[in-house]
């Protein structure tokens, strides 16, 4: 009697494997495509009074400013037209001084990749809402940010 109640539950027991299979690949589908990874970094300064959290907005602009590694790239004009939006809402903790978060390429950028070798740095450059722009904090404004994976 034991094997018949077990057999009779093993299409409920398949049923439930490939719903459960359909779920996790809708899920995964629903990530971003064409997503990588950067981290945000605000200024840290240990003489000020501890700092609270910062939001930094979906749909905020990075645009490239030059190597990191370079010292003269403020000087020698070495800059892509490459700016990033990030898809997600990120916080860095209060006492942190870096998040990562999923960004994508704009579809106005004339170069469309980067990637974690070419060493690039990349300073907030406002919303990519015009309209219902979101407040911006002073310390927002002084973010930079560097991928860390390749942006296809």
């Amino acid at each position: 009697m034991i094997e018949t109640e077990s057999l009779r539950s093993l299409p409920l027991a398949t049923a439930i494997a490939r719903v459960t299979v359909v779920v996790a690949w809708l899920a995964l589908s629903a990530w971003p495509a064409g997503a990588a990874t950067l981290q945000i970094c605000r200024a840290f300064d240990m003489a000020a009074p501890p700092m609270g959290p910062l939001v930094v907005p979906a749909g905020s602009l990075f645009r490239d400013d030059g190597r990191a590694d370079d010292p003269l790239a403020a000087f020698g004009n070495d800059r892509w037209q490459l700016r990033l939006v990030t898809v997600t809402d990120a916080v860095i903790a209060a006492l942190q001084q870096c998040v990562r978060v999923q960004v994508r390429v704009t579809s106005d950028s004339s170069v469309k990749s980067v990637s974690v070798a070419e060493n690039r740095n990349f300073l907030y450059a406002g919303s990519d809402r015009l309209i219902d722009r979101p407040s911006e904090s002073e310390e927002l404004l002084t973010a930079k940010g560097l991928v860390l994976d390749q942006v296809p």
